[in-house]
C-alpha cells in the first residue's frame, strides 16, 4: 500500500495552484446587507435606535480579521485549522474514494471516504459553494444515498 500524501502542513508550504473555491469567515453579502439596513434605518425611520446595534455589528464584521476556512484547487483541497492558523490539512483528490453531502437544517456536512479506509467529515461553513466545487472536480465520486 502506498503512503498517503494527504497530511498536515504549514500554510506557507502549500503548493502553488489556482484557487477554484475559497471560504473565509468574512461574509461579504452579510456585511453589505447590514450596512444597507443601517443606512435604510438612518435615512428612513424616525426612531434611529435600531441603527446603533446595526452600526456596531457592521463595524465588528467589517474590521475583524479574515481567516481562511477552506480552499479548493484542481488537484487538492485545504482545510485550515481553527486553533493553529499556521497549519492546515491538505487532502489530494486522488486519495478520496467517495464523498457524500449530507443536508441538514442547521449543520450540513460533507463525508469523505479515503482510499486507505479512513473516513472524515467537514461541517464548518459547508454550503452550496463547496458542494458545487466538489461536483465540478469529483462528480463521479459522489455517493447518492437512497431515501427510505
Amino acid at each position: 500500500m502506498t503512503e498517503r500524501k494527504s497530511h498536515t502542513v504549514k500554510v506557507s508550504n502549500l503548493p502553488e495552484s489556482r484557487v477554484l473555491c475559497s471560504i473565509s469567515n468574512k461574509h461579504i453579502a452579510l456585511i453589505t446587507l447590514v450596512w444597507v439596513l443601517f443606512l435604510l434605518v438612518i435615512f428612513s425611520f424616525e426612531n434611529k435606535f435600531l441603527a446603533i446595534p446595526l452600526g456596531i455589528y457592521g463595524l465588528i464584521m467589517t474590521f475583524k480579521e479574515e481567516r481562511m476556512i477552506f480552499s479548493g484547487h484542481k488537484d487538492y483541497f485545504v482545510i485550515y485549522h481553527e486553533t493553529n492558523r499556521d497549519e492546515c490539512d491538505i487532502y489530494y483528490l486522488s486519495e478520496i474514494k467517495r464523498w457524500h453531502f449530507q443536508q441538514r437544517i442547521y449543520n450540513p456536512e460533507i463525508l469523505f471516504f479515503l482510499q486507505d479506509g479512513e473516513t472524515f467529515f467537514f461541517c464548518k461553513c459547508v454550503g452550496s459553494e463547496i458542494y458545487s466545487y466538489l461536483r465540478r472536480v469529483m462528480p463521479n465520486k459522489e455517493v447518492q444515498l437512497k431515501r427510505r
